[in-house]
């Protein structure tokens, strides 16, 4: 790539790469909570559902293993760690935000989903390796294979953010619709974590020529 790989308008304009302060504001402070992969067998998981009355929502304990939430119509997902530190939060629903969001639950950690929300769900969901991924954390080795992709969405915008220990987080900007569309270049390690947020698909398409 020609120019200074440090400056963030040609990262950008090169691979839609947000790069330094930008980056870190948008990302904010990354708990370690991130890192956690939980037993994904949902030996003691179940689905857990709610009607939400009051302003203050509903808040779920749930047993250790993979989850889809959803709810309706929408509202404010937040999951905090046993410390009470907040691991994430996205907006889900039908009518705006991301349809579901997939993470593991440790059953040390509280899933509070606010007052917009009429009903919620959180239900268990299995693991199988894929190039198509929804909103949510997923493992390089267990929900998709490492490898080299170029990344897009369908439609509107959204952010895919790669996560590994001891390095900074990347993050990568998704355009999707018929005019203007991006298509980022990413690689995946074994063991990164890939978060995908304010877009409900992304499409991870090998690219052979990178191997």
């Amino acid at each position: 790539m020609e120019g200074d790989s440090s400056d963030p308008t040609v990262s950008y304009e090169a691979n839609y790469e947000i790069i330094g302060a930008e980056r870190d504001e948008m990302i904010g402070e990354v708990n370690p909570a991130i890192f956690t992969t939980v037993d994904r067998s949902n030996k003691e998981s179940k689905k857990e559902s709610g009607t939400v009355f009051g302003k203050n929502g509903v808040k779920f304990q749930l047993k250790t293993g993979r989850y889809r939430i959803s709810g309706y119509p929408v509202g404010n997902v937040f999951i905090y760690d046993s410390n009470n530190k907040l691991v994430l939060r996205e907006i889900v629903g039908d009518v705006a935000g991301v349809n579901s969001l997939t993470v593991d639950i440790d059953e040390s950690y509280s899933i509070v989903m606010d007052g917009g929300y009429g009903s919620v769900d959180a239900k268990p969901v299995g693991t199988e390796l894929s190039t198509v991924l929804t909103a949510g954390i997923w493992d390089v080795g267990l929900d998709i294979e490492p490898g080299e992709y170029s990344i897009s969405i369908p439609y509107g915008y959204g952010y895919v953010q790669i996560h590994e220990q001891g390095k900074d987080p990347l993050l990568y900007e998704l355009i999707g619709g018929e005019i203007i569309k991006s298509e980022n270049k990413v690689s995946l390690k074994k063991g990164q974590k890939v978060r995908v947020t304010k877009t409900s698909i992304v499409t991870f398409e090998p690219n052979m020529t990178g191997k």
